[in-house]
């Protein structure tokens, strides 16, 4: 009987001990599955650096960034991982919070012409049709602020709503229209192909964060602890990408789906948008809100003082 009360002990204070360290959950969601710039938070459950972090995540995906501050509205996630435009979504309520940049520049982004096509580069693209994801995105006010850069006027880009990327694949192989506004890898991937070329990346814009994180405001403000130990963890991982590029690699590749070269290609050009610190850009911050005015998405410029932080980063 002793031997078994001895037994019953342990076992009682293992289970203590495991409840006492078990890890923090917290739902992770992305605004759409396979993006490059949303795969840190995949190496840093492979590697190890969200568990060590005291973190366990669900990692669900959406078809877009409303879809996913739907999600966090309606309390299905803590974190989301999603674009810089999206404060035009967020500044409407009080359910969340930017609480990092993600990333800068939209170095992720460029312009993808068929292989036949008589286009060089993006100053061809004067007076013609680029598609676009939907009316009012960024790829749309990409198309717009590519003609006002380069002194085109108001119809110096025609961009052409088309939705998926099956619509803008379809378009250009149909000539319906003349350029897709894109993934960089998307364009990559076709030239390996031999369906399609890249003319040029979207290097036109340089204050600007493409992705943000964003945090529920039930979370910061129930939990800001645990929240500060996942934007440590996510600073963690990027610095351990960077120095890591032949292991992080492929461990992107299986969710992106890109070729391994093709995806070296976007490691090595698009690497430098991601924020090693999520410091914001007060300028990049105004570029964005006049930005919703620019595509008729708001009468005004929002105030989004009360949105975007910095009080949650971690001290580098």
């Amino acid at each position: 009987m002793r031997i078994v009360r001895h037994l019953l002990i342990t076992v009682a204070a293992l289970a203590l001990a495991t409840s006492a360290h078990a890890a923090d959950k917290i739902r992770v969601g992305k605004a759409v599955p396979n993006v490059f710039a949303f795969t840190p938070i995949d190496v840093a459950v492979e590697t190890g650096i969200l568990a060590k972090h005291g973190i366990e995540a669900e990692i669900p995906s959406f078809q877009g960034g409303a879809k996913m501050h739907q999600a966090m509205v309606a309390d299905a996630i803590d974190i989301g991982l999603g674009s810089g435009p999206d404060l035009s979504i967020a500044s409407q309520g009080t359910y969340a919070i930017a609480a990092a940049a993600l990333a800068d520049a939209p170095l992720s982004l460029g312009f993808t012409v068929w292989a036949d096509s008589p286009y060089k580069t993006i100053d061809d693209l004067k007076g013609k049709k680029i598609g676009v994801a939907t009316a009012g995105s960024l790829t749309h006010w990409l198309a717009l602020e590519l003609a006002r850069v380069k002194g085109w006027g108001p119809e110096g880009t025609i961009p052409v709503a088309l939705g998926a990327q099956q619509a803008n694949y379809a378009a250009l192989k149909t000539k319906q229209i003349d350029a897709a506004l894109q993934s960089a890898a998307i364009g990559w991937q076709l030239e390996k192909m031999g369906e399609g070329r890249m003319i040029g990346k979207v290097e036109y814009v340089k204050d600007f964060h493409i992705h943000v994180i964003w945090a529920a405001s039930k979370l910061a403000q129930s939990n800001p602890e645990l929240l500060r130990r996942f934007l440590k963890a996510w600073f963690e991982t990027i610095a351990w990408m960077r120095a890591n590029r032949d292991a992080a690699i492929p461990m992107i590749a299986k969710v992106t789906r890109y070729d391994l070269d093709v995806q070296a290609r976007e490691f090595d050009e698009v690497m430098p948008m991601f924020s090693a610190d999520g410091k914001f850009n007060p300028k990049a911050i105004e570029v964005i809100k006049q930005s919703f005015v620019t595509l008729g998405i708001m009468d005004k410029v929002p105030d989004t003082s009360k949105i975007v932080t910095e009080a949650y980063l971690p001290k580098m």
